[in-house]
C-alpha cells in the first residue's frame, strides 16, 4: 500500500509540474527594491523574456536551481529573481512558463507603495525634491528647474549616486555645478536646470533619482562578521507644465536686442564691405535660424552664424553674431534686418530691426546723400568770480554766557557716557534664546531656514521651509511674517510634543 502512495505522489510531481510566483514584500517605502521571483519544478523549463514588470525597468536578474531527490526520483526546480523599484502601487502581472511542453501561469500579485511612515519623518537624514519656478509657460519659455538634496551632517554614508534626469519634449541645459551649502545640521546640495519646451501640451516633469550606499554588517554560516553596501533610492516629487502655443508665424520665445555695423561706409568699386550682425538677449539663441540678407543688383556672402550662451542669475541668455561681405560696383543702402518674436516682458509678438545703412561706391554714377555731420559747439568758458575781502570780528562772550556753555557742555558729557553704556550692553545671543526669540530676530530668510530646517517633520513648518527655500533658490518673495510666526510656534510644534509622550 505504500508503495502505491509514493508512486502515486512521484507520478503527480512529474505528470503537474507547479509554478509560483512570490514577491520580496507586498507593502514597501516609495524608493526601495522589490524582488520578484519565478519558481518552476520539471525537467524542461522555459521561462518568459521580461524586461520590465508593471512598466519599472529590471535593475537586475539572477538565477538560482535546486535539486531534490527522494526514494532515487529526481525533482528539479528552477527560479529566476526580477529586482525593480516601482514608483507608485502597482499589480504584477500572471506570467505564463512552460514546463514540459505544458503552459502554466502564475497568479498576479498586488504591491502597495507608502511614502514614508511618520516615525521616519520624525528626524529625516536625506530628502530629494524638485522645484520650478513656473508651471505655466509658452513654447520656448525657459523654466528654471532646481533639485534639492538635502543631508544631515552626521549621517555616514559610502556613496551617493546622482542618475541625470532626462526630460522628453524640453530642451534642457545646465551648467553642472553643485553647489553645495552647509544649514544649521544639514547639507544642501543644489542643482540647475534650464528647460525649454519645444511643443505645446501638458507635460509631467518625472521624479528623479538618487541612490545612497551604506555599509552593512552580516553574519554568515561561519558566524564571520561580513561587511557589504546597501544600495537605497531615494525619489523627489514630479511637476506638471502646461505649455501654451506661441501665436501663429513666432516661433521663438524670449527678450532680444539687434544691431549692425560695417568697417566702412565709403568704398572702391568692387571692394567688400564686412558687415557685423549681432542678435543678444534672453532665450534660447539656438532656436533661432542664420539670417538671409538680399540688397538687390549687390553681391552678398555670408558666413554660418556663431552662437554663444550662459546661465546668469537663473535665466539663459545667448548673443548670435552673423558676418556678410558685401560687393557692389554702385552705391547702395543695406536695408533694415528684421527680427520677430514673442517678447516675454510685453507679452506679445515683437518685431526689432537694424537702422538702414547707406554705403558710397567712389567712381558710381548713382547719386549719393552726403552725409551730414553734427558737431557740438564747447560750452563758453566760465565767468571768473569777483573776490571779496570778509572780514571775521570775534565779540567776547559775557560771564553768564560762560556758565551756560559750561552747564550745557556737562549735560551732553552725562548723557554720551550714558549712551556708551547703553551701546556696550550686549544682547542676549540667538543661541542662548529661546526659539521664539530666534524667530523673530533672524535677519534673512537663510537664518530663518536654518533655525526651521531641524523641525520640518511639522507638516506646518514644512509648508514654511519649502516658501523659505523658493525664495532662496529660486528668486520668488514669499511673505514670512515672522513676528506672527514667533508667536504661534509654541503652539505649532505642541501637538508633536503630546504625542511623542504619549
Amino acid at each position: 500500500m505504500k508503495k502505491i502512495i509514493l508512486i502515486t505522489i512521484f507520478l503527480s510531481v512529474s505528470l503537474f509540474a507547479t509554478v509560483s510566483a512570490t514577491i520580496s514584500q507586498t507593502e514597501v517605502v516609495r524608493g526601495d527594491e522589490v524582488t520578484l521571483n519565478l519558481s518552476a519544478s520539471g525537467d524542461d523549463i522555459k521561462f518568459p523574456p521580461i524586461n520590465d514588470i508593471a512598466g519599472y525597468s529590471i535593475e537586475s536578474n539572477g538565477q538560482s536551481q535546486s535539486i531534490t531527490i527522494i526514494n532515487g526520483q529526481t525533482t528539479k526546480t528552477l527560479t529566476r529573481s526580477y529586482t525593480f523599484t516601482p514608483l507608485k502601487s502597482i499589480t504584477i502581472p500572471s506570467y505564463s512558463i512552460e514546463v514540459d511542453g505544458k503552459v502554466e501561469k502564475t497568479k498576479p500579485i498586488g504591491i502597495k507603495v507608502v511614502t514614508q511612515s511618520s516615525s521616519n519623518a520624525l528626524s529625516p537624514s536625506f530628502s530629494l525634491k524638485i522645484i520650478s519656478n513656473k508651471n505655466e509657460v509658452y513654447v520656448g519659455e525657459p523654466i528654471t528647474l532646481k533639485i534639492i538634496f538635502k543631508q544631515k551632517r552626521d549621517e555616514r554614508v559610502e556613496g551617493i549616486q546622482f542618475i541625470p534626469p532626462s526630460f522628453p519634449g524640453f530642451w534642457a541645459k545646465t551648467d553642472g555645478k553643485d553647489k553645495k551649502e552647509v544649514v544649521g545640521n544639514f547639507i544642501i546640495h543644489n542643482l540647475t536646470y534650464i528647460l525649454i519646451p519645444q511643443q505645446s501640451g501638458k507635460y509631467k516633469i518625472p521624479a528623479v533619482k538618487v541612490s545612497i550606499a551604506k555599509m552593512i554588517h552580516m553574519q554568515n554560516a561561519f558566524s564571520f562578521m561580513l561587511r557589504n553596501l546597501r544600495w537605497k533610492n531615494i525619489y523627489s516629487n514630479e511637476i506638471e507644465i502646461n505649455v501654451k502655443p506661441l501665436p501663429i508665424g513666432v516661433s521663438v520665445y524670449g527678450h532680444f536686442r539687434i544691431s549692425a555695423k560695417v568697417d566702412k561706409t565709403i568704398v572702391k568699386a568692387n571692394e567688400p564691405v564686412n558687415l557685423t550682425l549681432t542678435l543678444s538677449g534672453s532665450g534660447n539663441i539656438d532656436d533661432i535660424n542664420d539670417f538671409d540678407l538680399k540688397i538687390p543688383f549687390v553681391t552678398v556672402y555670408s558666413d554660418k552664424a556663431k552662437r554663444s550662451s550662459c546661465l546668469e542669475s537663473g535665466e539663459y541668455k545667448g548673443k548670435m553674431v552673423q558676418k556678410f561681405a558685401i560687393i557692389s560696383d554702385k552705391s547702395y543702402t543695406i536695408p533694415p534686418i528684421k527680427f520677430k518674436y514673442f517678447d516675454k516682458n510685453d507679452k506679445r509678438v515683437k518685431t526689432i530691426e537694424t537702422k538702414p545703412i547707406k554705403i558710397e561706391v567712389k567712381g558710381s554714377s548713382a547719386v549719393t546723400t552726403t552725409p551730414h555731420t553734427i558737431v557740438e559747439k564747447n560750452s563758453p568758458p566760465a565767468t571768473t568770480a569777483t573776490k571779496r575781502e570778509v572780514k571775521v570780528v570775534y565779540k567776547e562772550k559775557s560771564p553768564l554766557q560762560k556758565w551756560i556753555y559750561f552747564a550745557v557742555g556737562l549735560l551732553l558729557g552725562i548723557l554720551l557716557s550714558l549712551l556708551g553704556k547703553i551701546l556696550r550692553y550686549k544682547k542676549p545671543t540667538n543661541e542662548n534664546s529661546p526659539l521664539s526669540y530666534k524667530i523673530k530676530h533672524a535677519k534673512d530668510d537663510k537664518e530663518l531656514l536654518k533655525i526651521l530646517l531641524p523641525l520640518s517633520h511639522n507638516s506646518q513648518i514644512k509648508e514654511i521651509v519649502d516658501k523659505l527655500e523658493e525664495n532662496i533658490y529660486m528668486n520668488k518673495n514669499h511673505k514670512i511674517n515672522k513676528k506672527e510666526l514667533s508667536k504661534k510656534i509654541d503652539k505649532i510644534l505642541k501637538p508633536d510634543e503630546d504625542e511623542l509622550e504619549d
